[in-house]
């Protein structure tokens, strides 16, 4: 009786990661972006396949409004779990690969990121990483995932100098 309450209570409050949305490319921007000296920084997640319960990505970010040419690219690992949903991306530098982490708690509705940059590739020492609750926020399923998405970048930015990873692969 109880998981059954709980789960009626997961239910009404709306699936934010959808399984629709694991199949279709996402797009945004960060707004005074650290690593475009206050501009923005657009991103782009395309899809690229679906193996079982891994969903595969590339990450693109993008210099520029038009989003013609990706200033870097990112191979990206995303899960959707029962009661999780992982996005990873993994960075690397000189060879040596680290993975940058968002998890996202579907029945809590929060998320947090977990990444250690590489040796000066940091922003800040020590990372701030906050978490992200969704809560009682309005909107269509839509726009709550692209807020976790975007919260998601917005945090990568405060915290990591991309142009250490630029030419890395």
């Amino acid at each position: 009786m109880v998981a059954f309450i709980g789960l009626a209570a997961v239910k009404s409050n709306g699936q934010v990661v959808m399984k629709d949305f694991l199949t279709e490319d996402h797009v945004g921007k960060v707004d005074k972006a650290a690593n475009m000296n206050g501009g923005a920084l657009y991103y782009k997640f395309e899809y690229v396949s679906t193996e079982g319960a891994r969903i595969n990505y590339k990450l693109h970010l993008y210099k520029d409004k038009g989003m013609s040419t990706p200033w870097m690219s990112f191979d990206v690992l995303m899960r959707n779990l029962n009661w999780t949903y992982y996005v990873d991306i993994t960075m690397s530098k000189d060879g040596a690969d680290k993975v940058a982490a968002l998890i996202f708690k579907k029945d809590l509705r929060w998320g947090r990121v977990k990444f250690s940059p590489h040796e000066g590739c940091g922003r800040t020492n020590p990372p701030v990483w906050e978490r992200y609750t969704i809560g009682e926020q309005k909107g269509t399923p839509e726009e709550l995932y692209a807020g976790l998405l975007n919260n998601y970048l917005m945090q990568l930015d405060k915290n990591v100098d991309f142009n250490c990873y630029a030419g890395s692969k």
